[in-house]
């Protein structure tokens, strides 16, 4: 891969899973119960491909997390220009203890302090959520 296509966006989100436990037979391991899962995904921003990179059971994102994947993944030649999650309350306190804001979208990269890391809402998330509020509320002519 040249060098722009190792420019990748990384989108996560904690999906609710079901709570019950399994066997895992080639490992001889039990596996859960687990309420939640925690799913990372790379994708290329000049090249189209896209690639699971990190789950972690029962684990909310926090900006350790975050920010040791995007250096592990500057590490082996990707550089990470993007994130995009849903408005979940976890995610809102990743992006404050991040210091973004409505008026800074965009953070430092841990390791090329030259460069920003522009962060994104989820824009179905954001249509589902008007849609509710329209919903539960209708619409209110000013």
């Amino acid at each position: 891969m040249n060098v722009n296509e190792k420019l990748i966006c990384l989108s996560f989100d904690e999906i609710y899973i079901s709570h019950e436990m399994c066997f895992n037979k080639a490992s001889q391991q039990v596996i859960g119960p687990h309420k939640t899962i925690q799913v990372v995904m790379a994708r290329g921003l000049f090249k189209s491909w896209k690639q699971v990179i990190f789950y972690e059971y029962d684990t909310p994102m926090t900006s350790d997390i975050l920010l040791n994947i995007i250096t592990e993944l500057y590490n082996i030649g990707f550089i990470v220009v993007s994130i995009t999650s849903d408005t979940g309350s976890t995610n809102i306190g990743l992006w404050k203890s991040l210091n973004l804001s409505f008026t800074n979208g965009s953070f430092k990269h841990p390791v090329m302090s030259n460069r920003m890391i522009h962060v994104f809402a989820d824009a179905p998330h954001l249509l589902k959520l008007i849609r509710n509020n329209f919903l539960d509320h209708g619409f209110i002519n000013f």
